[in-house]
Parts: structure tokens; C-alpha cells; sequence
């Protein structure tokens, strides 16, 4: 009988041994693996697009003569600092591959490349990506695909030919305007207009004005500087207008090329 018994103790310290050693053994992979997924690297892009007309002016519309103006920032994922010595491309729709190179401009320094348009360059949609690799990472970045972040070539008939002539606003007897103290104002791109295609809005001094704003097509926000109001986004936000007078609206958010054209008018009368 004794010797039964400790033949099992000795089979069940080895297996004991055998589990433990399982254990160390289960701990030191997990220990490895943990350390390799450590060491990945990661570099983060961003950027724009601006014209080199009017002083690089952010734009998304070009024409014959114009200069497109790539401009990129490279982080390193893992430090948060800049990566100066990367391999940075900008990949075009028209087959074409531009290398950027890094340096100053102005009191920034990014990575930046210069397209002009030419006869030879077609119009429409011109659609690129930004690649960059540094050490072992490498990313991609395109823009958002919505109309507004689209760089579009137009022929010289359509960037010289400018908008439509404005109709003249007939004259509105103020005494007898009829308010509305709910004023919803819809956006698309590139324009704001009411829900009956009004883009003038009478609403009454020293009452409360409910503002809503709904864009329909892009991305945009809503400001009435000279009453403070702002909208950054689709909402919708109230005040109290006190003075009698006419009040441009516009557009708050950088939207595209036609971002200046977007414009309406709220008119408070006594």
C-alpha cells in the first residue's frame, strides 16, 4: 500500500513540474509576442491643396495658368515628431507621379510639389492620392470623396465667365412684410436658400428669432457676424435681434470653391 502511494505522489509531482514548466513556457511566447507587436512603426499624413495665385489660397478649382500647389505633413505615429527624410509621391489620376520634396515656406516647413495646368491637362475631376514610407511604415492618404475636397480642371470659358448677373431685389415696403420668426435656411454647394427658395429672411426687432440651418449637399456652417450668431454645423441656435436693419449671412465653413458665394440676408424690421 505504501508503495501505491507513492508511486502516485511521484506521478502527480510530475505532472505538477509538467504544468508549471507549461506555464513558464505559455508566459515567455506571450511575453515575445507582446514585445514584437511593440516595435511596429506607423507614420501618420495630412495636407491640402492650395492655388499659387493670390498667395496660396486654399482652392479645389483650377484652370489654364494655374498652379497646383500640393502641400503634406508627416509624422512619426510612435513621437509625435515630424518625419523630414521621407519618400513622399503624389499619385495623379492621369497617370502621372510627383515627388515632393521637403523644405521652408514661410514659417512652416512641410512637403510641398507644384502642378501646373496646361492645354494638356483635361478637364474635369482630377483625382490623387499622397503616399509616403519612412524606415519600415508606410501610409496612403486621399481626400474625402465629396464634391468639395474634388480638385476640378475647367476650361478658360467657365473660370473667366463668373457667376450669373444677380437679378435686382425688388423693393419690399417694410411696414407691410410679412415675418417669420422661424427661420430654416438650407445649404448646398454652393448657395442658401429657404425652404421656398428665398434667400432673404424678414423676422421682427425685439422678439426671438429661431435659426435652423440643414445642409443638403456638403459641409457647411452658418454665421450673422454683425449679431454674433454662429452655427458651425447643422442645428440650430436662437437670439434676440434688437436693431432694425439688414444682415449678411455666410457661410462659416471652408466648403469648396464657390465658399464666398454662399450667401443670404436676414432683414429685422421694427
Amino acid at each position: 500500500m505504501k508503495k501505491k502511494l507513492s508511486i502516485f505522489a511521484s506521478l502527480f509531482a510530475a505532472v505538477v513540474v509538467m504544468t508549471a514548466c507549461t506555464e513558464v513556457e505559455k508566459t515567455e511566447t506571450d511575453t515575445e509576442q507582446t514585445e514584437t507587436t511593440g516595435e511596429t512603426n506607423s507614420i501618420v499624413i495630412s495636407g491640402d491643396v492650395v492655388s499659387e495665385q493670390g498667395g496660396c489660397v486654399l482652392s479645389s478649382r483650377f484652370s489654364l495658368g494655374d498652379k497646383i500647389i500640393f502641400r503634406n505633413n508627416i509624422v512619426d505615429g510612435t513621437t509625435g515628431e515630424q518625419v523630414v527624410d521621407a519618400k513622399v509621391q503624389v499619385h495623379l489620376s492621369t497617370g502621372e507621379v510627383l515627388d515632393m520634396a521637403y523644405g521652408e515656406h514661410g514659417d512652416d516647413k512641410f512637403w510641398v510639389v507644384a502642378y501646373p495646368v496646361t492645354a494638356e491637362t483635361p478637364t474635369g475631376v482630377l483625382e490623387y492620392k499622397v503616399t509616403a514610407s519612412y524606415n519600415d511604415a508606410s501610409a496612403e492618404w486621399e481626400p474625402f470623396n465629396v464634391a468639395p475636397s474634388k480638385l476640378q480642371i475647367v476650361s478658360d470659358t467657365v473660370a473667366t465667365a463668373g457667376p450669373a448677373p444677380e437679378k435686382a431685389e425688388e423693393e419690399v415696403d417694410l411696414s407691410k412684410v410679412e415675418t417669420n420668426q422661424k427661420v430654416e435656411i438650407i445649404g448646398v454647394n454652393f448657395d442658401f436658400k429657404g425652404p421656398n427658395d428665398e434667400k432673404t429672411f424678414y423676422v421682427k426687432a425685439g422678439e426671438e428669432v429661431t435659426l435652423s440651418l440643414k445642409s443638403e449637399e456638403g459641409v457647411h456652417g452658418l454665421a450673422i457676424s454683425d449679431l454674433k450668431v454662429n452655427l458651425d454645423k447643422d442645428g440650430e441656435v436662437k437670439f434676440t435681434p434688437e436693431k432694425a436693419g439688414e444682415y449678411d449671412i455666410v457661410c462659416s465653413v471652408f466648403c469648396g470653391a464657390g465658399h464666398g458665394d454662399m450667401k443670404a440676408k436676414l432683414v429685422v424690421v421694427e
